[in-house]
């Protein structure tokens, strides 16, 4: 008798953790996304910076300029998103309302300023 319930036990365990496991594939639609690149330059000198902290907000992604200032961000969602730019001994820089769109390129040019 035990052993009968914990038999039926054990396959109610194992049935419902399966089903627990299934996705309805139904309402995951694939979200379409795309490369965003720009540069980072003082806006006094109009030289480009390097390791800046360029950090895509709405999906808290984080890159940094390379020796030219430039950075990219790859599989960004279509849509508008904000970036902001953080460097030592500049203020930090936000830009919000970037429209990003699938399969055209827009470069996003961020001027920063020396802290005084």
């Amino acid at each position: 008798m035990k052993l009968r319930v914990l038999i039926i036990v054990l396959v109610a365990i194992v049935g419902l953790s399966s089903f627990k496991g299934e996705k309805s594939e139904k309402n995951s639609a694939p979200v379409a996304t795309t490369t965003l690149n720009g540069v980072v330059v003082d806006e006094i000198t109009g030289e480009t910076l390097a390791g800046v902290e360029v950090v895509l907000v709405e999906i808290n992604q984080k890159a940094y300029t390379d020796f030219d200032g430039n950075f990219t961000f790859e599989n960004v969602p279509v849509g508008e998103c904000s970036i902001c730019a953080k460097m030592i001994s500049y203020q930090d820089e936000k830009i919000e309302g970037i429209k990003v769109e699938s399969e055209k390129e827009s470069p996003v040019g961020i001027g920063m300023n020396q802290v005084n």
